[in-house]
């Protein structure tokens, strides 16, 4: 789990700061300008998590003790004192000279508070022991260790310094209001408010005041492009106990506006574009998918995902309600404690009784069952808001059982996938879930399943309709997609350019032309991640789709001098030399990126084809072996070490790792075919016909297949 997490963490899932994302023509006025027509809202927005998101460090914002507190980790110790004024952290590692950094800013306050350390250059870093700011009854008052299961020292990718706990990049667009432009490779950025205030949901406001001032101020003309309208309302019919919409419509609208104002900082997701409380959402981000290890195969949540991806799952989220039906929307608080805010919409009578609650959690409180809760960050404590009918894994739902199928690309499963994803009944995401995993399992139902989803309306499942087109080859991929290339959203557009890239080298410069247009609109689509690795890695992956080998490389170097420690970055490096006959470059990073992770399986890998190439294929072996071991593995590992092993005369062992194999990852054709071939081989014939039964079944038409079993038959 912890090396899946891992590669997770380091997608582009987070947000950015390249170029400018401030945008309008309205400047920031601050939310003491706001105050003085909207004290009551004003108040409650001063209690609430997104006052307190960041502050400059003083006596009033630091919760922490610092009153030369002492604290032991990963062979260091930390040293928490004031100096003057100023609040300051002392890290001695080992016998290395100990340091000492000013705490610049305070980052959140509850249930726990980090601290934002200046290291140079307009840098800052969040340091990685925390103040638990709980109640001590509760476990808190104390200073304690972030993410104790991973590799957090010096060496490790989490260790504090490093990429993943910049604020720049990673932090800072969801923390302050109005972030400015920066300049690479300094990391710089400006706010026009430390935390998340007024006009990072309603924008700038600079207009707004001149036209009170001026006393031209309507409900027409309110000098905001952003409109948060109230909830929509809800009515109970007779004998109804679930409230209904009174105007769907209007109450979808409303919730489109809300999502497109909280859902970026609410979700995992990457920045595409200027962020706008008043654009649409897919026109700046592209939401991740209910993928592992991010989701359970439920859909429930697994790892930090804040919260969109659970709600667009709901029934709630399909008939139109939205963040502040349960949340005030200054304070953040809900508005009813208890059951009474599920009463709302959910009579009291049939639901808040005796006879409703039961299963595994005995509670008086709705959301325990509903909305149970995973901890994050050691004590944060988050609720899923899928609000889940059956969220105990008593019985498998439709979409788990798929979804647990798809993730291993079982291709029996892909007509019952196929089914669901035409289903305008289920969620979009989880559709698009789906959808766009049908790549791994390529097919003629596959393919007329993305051509059918090509025309929706909604933009989540024509973006997964294209990114799964990466399973077509490129002349069939361009007749697809080409009548799509000026798709009205943003996140469709970005995953267009991707698939078509390398289709470019093969066009006239008649067809090039608008591709030609559609990649540029890429390039200044993925500014918005270039300050982080995984920014450049992407941009060194469409480089070389379109053969611009010099410029994939650089973006590769620039990844890694923003973090060495990032794997994908060496081992796409890797790949490159390799592919340029580069040998000694290429074990250069191999070997580095083996010393940096040797627990991960596609380091693992790598190196083990590297030594085949080699002509060392006893040592190969080894590490061919120890990535069907690791984590994330995936069956071409598998596969590669049992065909290893054959070519070194241990056909019984190879046998028996693509019998592991298919335990894992049943019915994959490649797996099954060298089973039985190998079986075959080792005069094993009847120990091969389970296997060829699920080799018909997966390909009927197989010519192999069909000649096995008319042998078996006469």
């Amino acid at each position: 789990m912890q090396l899946l997490r891992y590669v997770i963490i380091i997608l582009l899932m987070v947000p950015a700061l390249v170029p400018a994302i401030v945008s309008g023509q309205s400047n920031y006025v601050g939310a003491e300008q706001c105050a003085g027509c909207h004290q009551k809202q004003y108040e409650l927005w001063q209690q609430s998590h997104h006052a307190k998101a960041m502050a400059k460090a003083n006596s009033t914002s630091v919760l922490g003790d610092f009153n030369n507190q002492t604290f032991q980790h990963d062979g260091a110790t930390t040293r928490f004192s004031q100096a003057g004024d100023n609040f300051v952290i002392t890290i001695q590692q080992g016998k290395q000279p100990a340091i000492t950094h000013k705490v610049a800013y305070t980052f959140g306050f509850f249930p726990l508070q980090q601290y934002l350390l200046d290291v140079g250059e307009g840098a800052l870093q969040a340091y990685d022991v925390a103040w638990d700011s709980r109640p001590q009854s509760e476990g808190g008052q104390r200073w304690f260790k972030l993410l104790p299961e991973e590799n957090t020292g010096p060496n490790g990718q989490f260790h504090w310094q490093r990429q993943l706990n910049n604020w720049n990049s990673r932090c800072a667009v969801c923390h302050s209001t109005g972030l400015k432009e920066q300049a690479l490779p300094i990391q710089v950025a400006s706010f026009s408010e430390i935390n998340v205030a007024c006009e990072a949901c309603h924008g700038p406001g600079e207009k707004h005041v001149q036209l009170i001032q001026q006393g031209q101020y309507s409900e027409a003309q309110t000098g905001f492009d952003t409109q948060l309208m109230a909830a929509g309302a809800f009515q109970f019919s007779p004998n109804q106990p679930i409230a209904q919409p009174v105007d769907s419509q209007q109450a979808k609208r409303v919730q489109q506006s809300h999502i497109n104002a909280c859902g970026g900082c609410h979700s995992r997701r990457q920045v595409i574009g200027p962020t706008n409380p008043a654009a649409d959402y897919h026109d700046q981000y592209r939401i991740s998918l209910l993928d592992a290890p991010l989701y359970h195969a439920d859909g429930q949540i697994l790892d930090e995902v804040f919260v969109l991806g659970s709600f667009m799952q709901s029934k709630m989220y399909q008939q139109g309600v939205t963040c502040s039906h349960c949340h005030d929307a200054h304070s953040g608080q809900v508005k009813i404690q208890g059951n009474g805010l599920c009463g709302q919409c959910h009579q009291p009578d049939v639901y808040n009784t005796k006879q409703h609650k039961q299963g595994p959690v005995t509670s008086e409180l709705c959301v325990d069952c509903h909305m149970p809760i995973t901890t994050y960050m050691g004590v944060d404590g988050r609720r899923d808001h899928g609000f889940f009918a059956n969220p105990f894994h008593t019985a498998p739902t439709q979409f788990e059982r798929l979804n647990a199928a798809a993730r291993v690309s079982d291709p029996l499963a892909l007509r019952d996938m196929a089914d669901y994803i035409n289903n305008p009944q289920n969620p979009d995401i989880r559709r698009a879930t789906l959808l766009r995993q049908t790549a791994a399992i390529p097919s003629r139902l596959s393919a007329e399943t993305l051509l059918e989803q090509l025309k929706t309306p909604s933009p989540l499942l024509r973006r997964a309709a294209v990114d799964a087109s990466a399973m077509l080859p490129l002349e069939m991929r361009w007749s697809v997609l080409q009548a799509h290339l000026d798709d009205e959203s943003a996140s469709v557009r970005f995953g267009l350019a991707q698939q078509l890239a390398p289709v470019v080298p093969h066009l006239d410069a008649k067809q090039a032309a608008p591709v030609n247009r559609l990649l540029q609109a890429f390039r200044d689509q993925l500014a918005y991640s270039l300050d982080m690795p995984s920014g450049q890695a992407t941009l060194s992956v469409f480089e070389g789709a379109l053969g611009n080998t010099p410029e994939a490389i650089a973006a590769l170097n620039q990844a890694l001098a923003m973090e060495p420690h990032y794997l994908p970055a060496r081992l796409n490096l890797a790949d490159i030399y390799r592919s340029l006959d580069n040998t000694l470059d290429e074990e250069i990073q191999l070997q580095t990126a083996l010393n940096i992770a040797p627990d991960n399986a596609a380091v693992q890998h790598s190196y083990g084809l590297y030594l085949i190439r080699q002509k060392q294929a006893d040592k190969a072996l080894g590490h061919l072996q120890r990535a069907t071991e690791m984590q994330p593995s995936q069956p071409r590992y598998f596969y590669v070490y049992a065909v290893a092993l054959e070519s070194n005369n241990q056909l019984d062992s190879a046998i028996e790792v693509l019998k592991q194999a298919d335990e894992r990852w049943p019915n994959q054709y490649n797996l099954l075919m060298t089973l039985v071939l190998y079986l075959e081989k080792a005069q094993r014939q009847a120990e091969s016909w389970p296997y060829l039964s699920r080799l018909s079944a997966i390909a009927p038409n197989d010519p192999e297949v069909k000649r096995r079993v008319q042998a078996l038959q006469q």
